[in-house]
Order: C-alpha cells, then sequence, then structure tokens
C-alpha cells in the first residue's frame, strides 16, 4: 500500500511539474506582448502619424524594460497588399550601427585598432587621404566627399539600375575632392563605412556579411537581417518603396519602374555604409542588446558612445547619435535612401524602438510620438 501511495504519488507530482511547465511557457509567449489596451493605444498613435505624414506604410517595433513587445504596421506596400510586420525594408544608413559594433569586436579580438591608418590595409587610392585612421572612418572625421545623393552618384545608378557595383568602383568612381583634413570636420560620408567594409574583410580574409551574421545577427537570432549584396533575398519579402519620380508630389510605386529607379544598383552602390535590409522587429532587437551590453564590452560600448568634439557636428560616436527626449538621454541614429529609418533607444526606461517608412520621410518624430504613447500610459497607471 505504502509502494502504491509513493508511486501515486510521483505520478502527481510529475503531472503537477508538466502542467507548470507548460502553463509556464504559454504565460512567458503571452506576456512576451504588451498588453491590449496599450497596444491599441500605440497602434493608434501609428495611424494618426501615418495620416499625418500621408506615409504609403509604415512598420514599428517597441520592447519594453521586462522584454515585452509591440510591433505595429499600418498602410500598404503595393496599392492591393496590405504592410506586414515580416516585411523588410532598407536600413540605409542605420547600416553603419551594425558595421560599427563589428569593428569595435574585431579591435575587442585584436584583429584591428581604432588607430590604425588606411595605409595599414588598403592601396592607395584616389581622393582618399591614406593617414586618414579607422577611428576617423568610424565618426565621419576622415574628410572624405559625401557622394551619396551627388549628381554623378544618381545618375551611376539610374542609368543602369540592375548594376552590382564593387567596393573598389564605389571608391574609384564616386569619389571626389576631400571637404576637409582628416580630424578637421565632419561630414556623414558613405565613403567612410564602404572603407571599413573593404579594411574588415582585409583584416580578416572573411566576408563583411559573413562576420556580420556570424558575430551579431545569428547570436541575437536576427533571422530577417541581410546585408546586400552579399546576402540575397527575394523581391517578394520586401515593402514597395514610393518616390515622387516626377516631382510633382505624387508618390509612385517604384517597384514596377525598374528602368526608372534603382534597386540593386542603388543598394550596393552604398554596401556596409547602407545596403542592410530589416525588420523593424529585428533592428528593435538589435538596438536594444547593443545598448544594454550585450554585443560589446564596457570599454568598446563606451567609445562607440563617446560624442566628438568638432564645432560643426551634432553629438556623434560611433554611428550613434547622443541626444535627449524628454529630458532624458536616447541613442538613435536614422537613415533614408528611398525607404528611411531610426532606432531609439532610451537607456533609463531600457526601451527600445524602431521605425520603417516606405517612402522619403523623416521618422524621427514617429518614434517619439510612440515613446510619448507608451510613457504616457505607463504614468497613468501609476496615478
Amino acid at each position: 500500500m505504502k509502494i502504491i501511495n509513493l508511486l501515486t504519488l510521483r505520478a502527481i507530482l510529475t503531472i503537477l511539474l508538466l502542467a507548470t511547465f507548460f502553463l509556464n511557457n504559454g504565460l512567458s509567449r503571452e506576456n512576451d506582448k504588451i498588453n491590449k489596451s496599450l497596444a491599441k493605444q500605440l497602434q493608434t498613435i501609428l495611424e494618426q502619424q501615418n495620416d499625418l505624414y500621408k506615409i504609403p506604410g509604415i512598420s514599428a517595433a517597441l520592447i519594453s524594460s521586462n522584454g515585452q513587445k509591440w510591433i505595429g504596421v499600418c498602410g500598404y506596400s503595393a496599392e492591393k497588399d496590405s504592410m506586414k510586420p515580416g516585411m523588410l525594408f532598407g536600413l540605409a544608413s542605420v547600416s553603419k550601427t551594425y558595421v560599427a559594433a563589428l569593428v569595435l569586436k574585431l579591435v575587442e579580438e585584436k584583429k584591428l585598432s581604432l588607430d590604425d591608418s588606411i595605409k595599414q590595409w588598403l592601396p592607395s587610392m584616389r581622393f582618399v587621404d591614406s593617414t586618414i585612421t579607422i577611428r576617423q572612418l568610424l565618426n565621419h572625421t576622415s574628410g572624405l566627399y559625401r557622394y551619396q545623393g551627388s549628381p554623378k552618384w544618381f545618375q551611376a545608378i539610374t542609368t543602369n539600375d540592375e548594376k552590382i557595383w564593387s567596393p573598389e568602383e564605389i571608391i574609384n568612381t564616386f569619389l571626389d575632392e576631400p571637404v576637409g583634413k582628416p580630424g578637421s570636420v565632419w561630414d556623414e560620408s558613405a565613403a567612410d563605412y564602404v572603407l571599413l567594409g573593404m579594411i574588415i574583410e582585409k583584416a580578416t580574409g572573411q566576408k563583411a556579411a559573413d562576420l556580420l551574421r556570424e558575430k551579431i545577427l545569428t547570436p541575437l537570432k536576427l533571422n530577417h537581417t541581410y546585408l546586400y549584396p552579399d546576402e540575397t533575398i527575394s523581391s517578394e519579402k520586401l515593402a514597395h518603396f514610393w518616390w515622387d519620380v516626377n516631382r510633382t508630389g505624387k508618390l509612385v510605386d517604384v517597384f514596377p519602374l525598374k528602368s526608372k529607379i534603382p534597386l540593386a544598383s542603388m543598394f550596393s552602390s552604398v554596401w556596409t555604409s547602407g545596403a542592410k535590409l530589416s525588420t523593424a522587429e529585428d533592428l528593435a532587437i538589435f538596438s536594444k542588446a547593443l545598448f544594454e551590453g550585450r554585443i560589446l564590452s564596457d570599454s568598446s560600448f563606451k567609445q562607440m558612445i563617446t560624442p566628438i568634439q568638432l564645432g560643426n557636428s551634432p553629438k556623434y560616436g560611433f554611428s550613434v547619435v547622443i541626444d535627449t527626449i524628454e529630458g532624458k538621454t536616447v541613442y538613435w541614429h536614422t537613415g533614408g535612401s528611398g525607404y528611411t529609418s531610426v532606432f531609439y533607444y532610451i537607456p533609463e526606461d531600457k526601451l527600445s524602438i524602431a521605425v520603417l517608412c516606405n517612402s522619403f520621410v523623416d521618422p524621427k518624430p514617429i518614434a517619439v510620438e510612440l515613446y510619448k504613447g507608451f510613457k504616457g500610459y505607463n504614468n497613468n497607471l501609476k496615478k
């Protein structure tokens, strides 16, 4: 009888443990999501911003201090295709923040030094001062010409919109006279991060895309982030982007107009400076991990967020702007090249926000309104 009771007790305990396991796992999945009332408020804000700025479509994500997540979309990709959370957007200059983090990881591994000069890694190139350091490339104080957006660049990428540009072609074709001596001026030249991509590959013997995946994307399970053209994806995964092609004020879906608006050529011509593709959720996860110390060492992170001291510059670290929002420190970076993107991270709140748009509009005010909505909701709960 005692044996039967013992076996029965063990069976009951096993059932209870299994029930607790499944219950807790169910709860954790549910708790990954921000509560429905707040989610509804954030969605309303997103739709209001969409109407205000007349954006075809927006994808956004917010991750709170306890890891609870909100993902919202509104508008459309194509006229008969509503925006979906899993759609990819071009990150443009936000790509640089990923590359800056990768460079710092290679510095930690002693494969590079921030004070290495270009001449230690790359051959002589026209309009490139070989004494420029990796640090100056990272914080955009190289003095190199800002080629992206120049008439020469735009003509080249629209003339042959399917061309894949090599890094060497980018530098040899688009650079012009420097805007200043290294260390004397701040200007966000895409050439800085193209050169960093070339240095990364020279120092390691590996593709920059492979290193980004190995050291950052895979550990964080960012399975919806890519570097074009080294990593290619189906165009069906991309949100369509809309431009004022004819400068009439009317936005046009450029995907059916390959002969007029670049895609492959535009992205590849900025490479490690602006050719990353991602979802809003992946971008929010990346920024939260970066600024909460899950990618870099403390010393590397300190280097990344230390602003340069030049009169003409913003408070700019290594592809991170150090700013304030409602009196709180915020780290952010934005990008725009057809698509526009921004991440915000507020360390005091341990809050990460990402906003992606499929037309050329400043996404920062949208991120700010989402932040205000989130904080306002939580403040009301405390009353």
